[in-house]
């Protein structure tokens, strides 16, 4: 806040807070009206500020929600198949629980974005199939297979497959996301 009030006080063309010129005889210095003028302008600027703030987050998600369980699944592995690493971690929530196809448990988006980069990495492509889901108001009980190809060191196709189980809660924005997502159902 302190620095609002400094920069609403030099916008208003003040030079130094601590030294201001005398207005008709007026003593120099920060003076109590002076002091109320600049945090009167400082919160105002601070108010302004953090409600472009907030617009601007809102706005730069330009990735729109889920909102239609059936078409999350559709939607996870069109995504993952173009290496499209913010949408696919879009589909998280930020304290999402995943365990990888190696088993390996983690906890939030910046840990799944870790894993997913390096997985994409290798241009891998994948196919969901057999996929289910119960629900029960905003939460889903999801179940799916899955096939993996991509290139081995050598150049080869190489090809896994295994299954996984996932819960996805309805968001506020009406978009779903995985809270737990365990692809390492079987991996092989």
């Amino acid at each position: 806040m302190i620095g609002s009030i400094i920069t609403a006080w030099k916008s208003a063309g003040r030079r130094d807070v601590a030294a201001l010129s005398a207005v008709d005889g007026e003593e120099q210095g920060l003076t109590r009206s002076n002091f109320l003028r600049a945090v009167t302008a400082g919160v105002l600027s601070a108010g302004v500020v953090a409600s472009a703030g907030r617009a601007l987050a809102a706005r730069s998600s330009a990735i729109a929600p889920v909102a239609d369980l059936d078409k999350l699944y559709d939607v996870w592995q069109a995504r993952f198949n173009a290496a499209d690493l913010d949408g696919l971690v879009d589909l998280y929530v930020s304290d999402v629980t995943y365990v990888n196809p190696d088993g390996k448990e983690m906890v939030g988006q910046a840990r799944v974005r870790e894993d997913f980069q390096g997985l994409l990495a290798l241009k891998p492509q994948i196919v969901l199939r057999d996929r289910r889901h119960l629900v029960y108001r905003d939460t889903a009980l999801t179940t799916n297979h899955w096939t993996l190809t991509m290139k081995g060191e050598n150049g080869t196709s190489q090809e896994l497959t295994g299954g996984g189980i996932e819960v996805m809660r309805k968001q506020a924005d009406g978009g779903w996301r995985y809270i737990i997502d365990d692809a390492s159902r079987s991996a092989t």
